[in-house]
């Protein structure tokens, strides 16, 4: 898909397309019944939302952390109904969209100081987007994009104390990072990341790594790009599970 805006008026865009294929879909198999719940309930509810939005926006108002954060949390979950919605409706062709809805609203919170809780579908909504592209400069803004939302997560989230989910946001969100940061090869923001990544991903670097230079050994990559995951293979011998780079 082409770059996320982060702006209001081609978020709700983004929703608007996809909301309106929900509401069609659903008129042809009638499978979500229930009023309070259904597309044209939630329908609603993102209409009511980006209203609101759109004019906080539009008046550059500066919004108070705890109520950025409170609005962010319901923006998102707004999003999750939506993604429950096309799944129950087996809806295929809206992944795209999908997916930069959930990222921008993202990022757009996490620059109105929000504390971000409800991070499930915006993991998602990166590795979908960076699996999708190829354009080196692309990847590097995707992975801008992360480290500003992985900023704006809240404590419990980035203190990653239960590890036994190896789908949790934190550990989603941050090996894409590194997978598009990897795939820009920018050896500069490729250290920056590495080290990043270190501190804060320790159990799965050493895999992450094993991975990168084998794949960079089957393929034609700058040396400089190469010197840097081999420093880094080095750094951190290979001791977790192989993690793919186009996953």
């Amino acid at each position: 898909m082409s770059a996320l805006v982060i702006e209001m008026p081609a978020i709700s865009d983004l929703a608007l397309k996809v909301m309106m294929r929900v509401i069609k879909e659903n008129e042809t198999k009638n499978l979500i019944t229930e009023e309070d719940a259904g597309p044209l309930a939630l329908a609603s509810a993102l209409s009511d939302f980006f209203q609101m939005a759109s004019g906080v926006e539009h008046a550059q108002q500066q919004l108070e952390p705890a109520v950025a954060s409170e609005l962010g949390h319901h923006a998102l979950d707004l999003a999750d109904r939506l993604s429950y919605q096309l799944r129950q409706l087996d809806i295929h062709d809206q992944r795209d969209n999908l997916a930069g809805l959930f990222a921008s609203l993202a990022v757009w919170f996490a620059r109105r100081g929000a504390e971000l809780e409800n991070l499930t579908g915006t993991a998602d909504a990166f590795a979908s987007l960076v699996n999708g592209e190829q354009d080196a400069q692309a990847l590097k803004g995707l992975s801008l994009l992360m480290e500003e939302v992985l900023q704006a997560a809240s404590d419990d989230i980035r203190v990653d104390e239960d590890q036994s989910d190896p789908w949790r946001p934190w550990r989603v969100l941050n090996l894409n990072k590194g997978i598009a940061v990897t795939r820009s090869l920018d050896p500069g923001l490729m250290e920056e990341t590495f080290e990043e990544l270190g501190l804060r991903l320790p159990n799965d670097v050493p895999g992450f790594f094993a991975d990168g230079k084998r794949q960079m050994d089957a393929q034609d990559v700058p040396q400089a790009v190469r010197d840097v995951m081999n420093r880094y293979c080095e750094k951190w011998p290979r001791l977790g599970p192989r993690i793919p780079l186009n996953a």
